[in-house]
């Protein structure tokens, strides 16, 4: 079964983020995400913190990608913000700015269903000219929202 991540944002799990330094924008995203998924707020700024630690998140190409799993969520949560600003302290694999970062909360009991979500974020979002239509929407969450699901319909 083909994964596609999109299935799991709503117009409510995309954001424009304000913040302008790495700790910030994840702070605004892992808000959303606890406002959202109900789990408690500290738990999941633990579980983020502790992933960054074991290795960046931003992957190149002004993307990053955190993910946590947890327990007590019924499916895949996945947050979309796109920065106002250049994230540069974000410790992107190419040391290059962060711009969009897609925050994904999934269940702890299915690895291959994990696996499966972040490789459909990453194959989608590997389009420069989606990445750059979503910095370009970015102060307006709603084109932000329209944006992704219209370009990420085209890789299908």
């Amino acid at each position: 079964m083909k994964y596609d991540f999109t299935e799991f944002v709503t117009r409510d799990s995309v954001m424009t983020l304000t913040g302008t330094t790495k700790l910030q924008v994840m702070d605004q995203l892992i808000q959303r995400a606890a406002d959202l998924t109900k789990l408690n707020r500290d738990l999941i700024f633990r579980l983020v913190w502790k992933r960054e630690q074991m290795m960046t998140t931003g992957i190149g190409g002004m993307l990053a990608l955190p993910h946590i799993r947890t327990n007590d969520i019924p499916h895949p949560y996945v947050v979309v913000g796109v920065t106002e600003s250049p994230i540069s302290d974000y410790q992107s694999k190419d040391d290059l700015p962060v711009r969009v970062i897609v925050f994904t909360v999934a269940p702890d009991e299915d690895s291959d269903a994990y696996l499966r979500l972040l490789g459909s974020i990453s194959r989608k979002l590997r389009n420069d000219k989606l990445v750059e239509t979503l910095i370009a929407a970015g102060s307006n969450s709603v084109a932000i929202y329209e944006a992704l699901m219209a370009g990420c319909k085209e890789e299908e």
